[in-house]
C-alpha cells in the first residue's frame, strides 16, 4: 500500500526528544551493568534502567506507547533519507521502478552498514578487556553451570570473578567477554532495528528475536565443547572453536540476516506505509 497524497511533517516534540534521551541512556545503563566490576553497581544500574523504560512505555508523565515512538524517530529520520534516495536516483538515472528498487535496496544495505559497523567496532573496543562485561559473565557461567550439572556433568564454578568452570575430567573453561555472544547480538540486532522499509515495531520485535536466537546458540556453542573435548581431544576443540568464532559465527548472521530481509522484511504486511512528507 502506498500514500502518495503529501502531508506535512511534524517535527520532533520536546518530549520525544526527552523520551528519545532516556531511551538512551537505558541502553546505556544496561551496558554499564553488564560491565561493571561490582555486583551491586551492575545489578543498581539495570535496576535504574528498568525504571526509566517503565516511566516511558508504562506509567509516567511522559510514557507513551512505544509503537508511537518509533514512528515518531521512523518518520524524521525517513524524510531525510528518503531524500537521500531520491537525489541517488535522479544521480544514477534510475527512472523505471526496478531501477529505483535496486538503488534503494542499495541504499538500504549501505546504510545499514554505516551505521551498523562503526557501532560495533565501539562495542568492541569498550569489551576488549577478558572482564570488561563481568555481571553477563557471571549471569552466562551461572547458566551453563545448572544446564551442564541437570545433564550430570561434574562441573563447579570456581576463580575470583566466578567465571570460570571447572570440570573433573577435562581442562577448566573461563568464560571470558568474548565467550558472552553480547557483540554478535549488538551486530545482528542492529542490522535488523537499521533495515528501512519495515514498521518499527516489526524491527524492535525481530532484534528481540534475534537476541534470544544468539543467546542459545552462543550457549550450544560453549556446551558443545565439553563433548567436542572428550570425545576428540582439546586440540581439535580449538580449531574448530576458532574457525567457528572468527568465521562461522558471522556467516551465520549474515545468513540469517539476509533469510529475515527475504522472508519477514518482505512481507507487505510487514512493509512500512510510504509517506510523502513535505516541511
Amino acid at each position: 500500500m502506498v500514500d502518495n497524497e503529501s502531508e506535512k511533517l511534524e517535527p520532533l516534540s520536546r518530549d520525544d526528544i526527552l523520551r528519545g534521551i532516556i531511551l538512551l541512556v537505558s541502553v546505556f545503563l544496561i551496558f554499564f551493568g553488564f560491565s561493571s566490576n561490582d555486583k551491586t553497581t551492575g545489578i543498581l544500574s539495570l535496576l535504574i534502567s528498568i525504571l526509566f523504560l517503565v516511566l516511558l512505555f508504562v506509567r509516567g508523565p511522559i510514557s507513551v506507547e512505544p509503537n508511537y515512538l518509533f514512528e515518531r524517530y521512523a518518520d524524521n529520520f525517513g524524510f531525510y533519507l528518503d531524500k537521500a534516495e531520491k537525489y541517488l536516483c535522479e544521480s544514477f538515472d534510475a527512472k523505471k521502478k526496478s531501477e529505483k528498487v535496486l538503488v534503494g535496496v542499495a541504499f538500504n544495505f549501505l546504510l545499514v552498514m554505516l551505521f551498523v559497523l562503526p557501532i560495533d567496532l565501539l562495542f568492541q573496543h569498550l569489551t576488549r578487556g577478558e572482564n570488561s562485561l563481568l555481571l553477563y559473565q557471571q549471569f552466562l557461567t551461572w547458566i551453563l553451570y545448572v544446564i551442564q550439572s541437570s545433564l550430570g556433568i561434574e562441573v563447579y564454578i570456581r576463580g575470583e570473578n566466578s567465571t570460570i568452570l571447572a570440570y573433573a575430567d577435562i581442562i577448566d573453561m573461563e568464560i571470558v567477554a568474548e565467550c558472552s555472544g553480547l557483540h554478535e547480538t549488538v551486530f545482528l540486532s542492529l542490522l535488523v532495528l537499521c533495515f528501512r522499509g519495515v514498521k518499527p515495531m516489526v524491527r524492535a520485535k525481530w532484534a528481540i528475536y534475534a537476541a534470544i536466537f544468539i543467546f542459545i546458540e552462543n550457549l550450544i556453542r560453549i556446551l558443545s565443547g565439553y563433548y567436542l573435548i572428550n570425545i576428540y581431544d582439546f586440540s581439535t576443540w580449538d580449531k574448530f572453536h576458532y574457525f567457528w568464532w572468527h568465521t562461522g559465527q558471522y556467516a551465520l548472521i549474515m545468513g540469517v540476516f539476509v533469510l529475515w530481509v527475504m522472508t519477514i522484511a518482505g512481507k507487505p504486511e510487514n512493509k512500512s506505509v510510504k509517506k510523502n512528507f513535505i516541511r
